[in-house]
């Protein structure tokens, strides 16, 4: 497959001054025009010349359709695709990448874009998955399912570059793209309470890969992947930190050898750092990269802002190579056992097998297991383990629910009950209103036919045959009207066992969720929702329980019509009894509806007096957990404070115990010394003693 060198694309966006800069006199030092930026700092004037640029006053939509949008189609193409976000703490970064709810950073609006494309093309199966890393003082964190075991990264012939251990969940949507993006990030700022620095040291890679291949097809698919960058701060590369220079260093390493490589040899330093090694094919491979200079105007950041743009021109004049990638894992997997059945029989026949052909096999055994791992059913497979294993791992933290922003309404039981219960719901529903149609055109059947035998009766033309005749169709139609009324009152009544049901399991499914701690505004909404559903499902209930009452009223009306036109005659009492049920009933009505007037009023009273506690709810549990958060970093704070008392304390009494053992030492030699000359003048002293005849002198003495 022919392969195309192309220039890494560098382009700038510049954050606007937040208000708190204005206040304190912070002035602006930047500008841009086109694909030029100024610097002018102290009558200092710098100018960058980079592949394009986005002011303050652009929105990260702007920046998205100016420098991002066709990357995406390379990505749809076939093609390795990385966005990195460069630049130092504060300038923007974060917020260019993940944005806000009033201008969605670059990642949300790529992820909405790259299903809209997917769609647009209804021949092709596409299987697409994401990963999110982060890497901190050179440890890995895999965000999505942050567990502890081991990940490294590798070298693999067919999956590329990637981390061995690093959880990949399957999406369908950009919906769910950007909901694993939201908790990963979330997730992520666990390190944030940290009293260190650590935005300024940690790097986060968003990864989503793209299979794809025609419909009910044998040809060879296409694979990509897009690697989303959120860089350390660039002007951490001053610290005395190995692991912080390691991270950042590292990738700045690269560009400048990238940049300079023949002058230097054309060594590449990629296994300098791990974020590096990650973004090997972004910088100098097989991949489409566009580096976003995220730089801040304020006169104070002048230093970091000129380190941003000229590490930014320096990876401008590096050149990638980018190719299609084809996906042939099957073929891959097919060479691989051939490779290592050709070995296997090479050191089973060998006298004394030969270490590198061992090595070699043990190597393409491990790699075959991971390429088994790069088919679909496969994948699907062991999204399905790391999504049950990301619960469990997020539980054990104690950030579940915190980090899912979900709150459980039931087991998958609960849900599926509720479903077959809405179903079975839907088909009485349905029963029931065909049911009453035919019931209500039975009545009018029947009305017609009594008014047209009360005329028939009153004209005096009536015969015994022709009566009986009226009278007998009558009574048959009135019998159908009857059996048909009891079917649909069966029909309601399985209506409302269903209804009770329904009203049952979410009570049980509502006792699960309250046996499940979660966050206080999230249950206000459950609830609120609940309580909705319930008024709606009452409303109903009333509804049929008078559209029931209005069809006893019309079977009483059309029997007393009956017997009216039968001739049938009321006595004074009987008249005088209806009369006080009417005015009974008329009593009754005003009343009921004064009751519900009052009910509606005390439901209002209710409702606003439970937002105000939920509310004053909130806000005392948001200042609890300020509360909480500052006094934990007093602790921490002052558990840094004393950790470095002691330490510098152990300093200081290892110094002392230094120069008390070079003093004793250098007294020690003295002593020594001394002893020796004892020892002499003792000698001499035997001498003459030995001379005098075994007498000590006077002069001794």
């Amino acid at each position: 497959m022919p392969s195309e060198t192309i220039s890494v694309r560098v382009v700038a966006r510049c954050r606007p001054l937040t208000q708190d800069e204005q206040e304190k006199g912070g002035n602006s030092v930047v500008t841009v025009n086109g694909d030029k930026v100024k610097v002018n700092c102290a009558g200092k004037e710098s100018v960058f010349s980079l592949d394009g640029s986005f002011g303050p006053e652009q929105s990260n939509k702007h920046v998205y359709e100016g420098a991002v949008n066709s990357l995406l189609q390379g990505a749809i193409d076939g093609y390795n695709v990385t966005i990195m976000a460069f630049g130092a703490t504060g300038s923007g970064k974060s917020h260019l990448m993940c944005g806000s709810e009033g201008d969605p950073g670059i990642i949300p609006i790529l992820t909405q874009n790259l299903f809209r494309h997917i769609r647009e093309r209804n021949n092709k199966e596409f299987m697409v998955t994401v990963s999110h890393v982060e890497i901190l003082d050179e440890k890995m964190t895999d965000l999505l399912n942050p567990h502890n075991n081991t990940m490294t990264i590798r070298q693999h012939p067919h999956k590329g570059i990637f981390i061995d251990g690093l959880s990949e969940l399957t999406v369908k949507t950009g919906d769910d793209i950007a909901l694993y993006f939201t908790q990963g990030t979330r997730a992520r700022k666990l390190g944030s309470s940290d009293i260190r620095a650590h935005r300024a040291r940690a790097n986060a890679v968003f990864m989503i890969s793209l299979e794809q291949k025609e419909r009910q097809s044998s040809k060879i698919g296409l694979r990509s992947t897009i690697m989303l960058a959120d860089l350390a701060g660039c002007e951490s590369i001053n610290s005395t930190d190995q692991n912080i220079v390691n991270g950042t260093q590292g990738i700045l390493n690269v560009i400048s050898a990238l940049a300079e490589g023949k002058k230097k040899g054309g060594h590449i330093p990629y296994r300098e750092s791990k974020v590096s090694r990650l973004l090997q094919d972004s910088l100098g491979g097989n991949a489409a990269t566009l580096i976003i200079s995220a730089i801040s105007p304020l006169d104070r950041s002048y230093s970091d802002t000129m380190t941003t743009l000229q590490y930014s021109t320096l990876a401008k004049k590096i050149k990638n190579t980018v190719r299609l990638n084809m996906d042939d894992t099957h073929d891959v997997i097919a060479e691989m056992r051939q490779d290592i059945a050709r070995l296997r029989d090479k050191i089973a026949s060998a006298s004394q097998p030969d270490r590198d052909d061992i090595s070699r096999m043990e190597d393409l055994i491990r790699d075959l297991e991971i390429a088994k791992k790069q088919t679909w059913p496969e994948k699907e497979k062991m999204s399905a383990k790391y999504e049950e294993e990301r619960k469990i791992n997020l539980a054990n933290k104690g950030i579940l629910e915190w980090v899912m922003d979900s709150m459980s309404r039931g087991t998958k039981e609960h849900q599926e009950k509720m479903l077959l219960l809405q179903k079975e719901k839907g088909q009485v529903s349905s029963q029931y209103k065909d049911k009453r149609k035919e019931v209500d055109s039975l009545r009018e059947q029947l009305q017609i036919k009594i008014a047209d035998y009360a005329k028939f009766t009153e004209s005096g033309k009536k015969s015994d045959s022709e009566t009986k005749t009226r009278v007998t169709a009558i009574h048959e139609l009135k019998e159908r009207l009857k059996k048909e009324t009891e079917t649909l009152k069966s029909l309601k009544e399985q209506l409302v066992d269903v209804q009770q049901r329904q009203h049952q399991e979410r009570e049980d499914a509502k006792s699960h969720t309250s046996a499940i701690k979660g966050n206080a505004e999230l249950r206000q909404k459950v609830e609120r929702e609940e309580r909705e559903q319930m008024e709606m499902e009452h409303k109903v209930m009333i509804d049929e329980e008078l559209e029931k009452s209005k069809m006893e009223v019309e079977a009483e009306k059309t029997d007393i019509q009956l017997r009216a036109a039968e001739g049938k005659q009321y006595s004074v009492k009987e008249g005088s009894d209806l009369e006080i049920q009417v005015a009974e009933m008329k009593a009754d009505r005003s009343v009921v509806a004064l009751k519900l007037e009052t009910l509606q009023t005390e439901k209002k009273h209710v409702l606003s007096e439970l937002e105000e506690v939920y509310v004053s709810h909130r806000e005392e549990m948001e200042l609890q957990q300020l509360q909480h958060f500052q006094t934990f970093r007093a602790y921490r704070e002052m558990f840094e404070e004393q950790k470095a008392a002691i330490d510098s304390r152990y300093r200081q009494l290892l110094e002392e115990s230094i120069q008390d053992a070079v003093y004793l030492s250098s007294r020690n030699s003295d002593i020594t010394q001394e002893n020796q000359l004892l020892k002499q003048q003792i000698a001499e002293m035997k001498d003459v003693i030995t001379k005098l005849g075994g007498t000590i002198p006077d002069s001794v003495r």
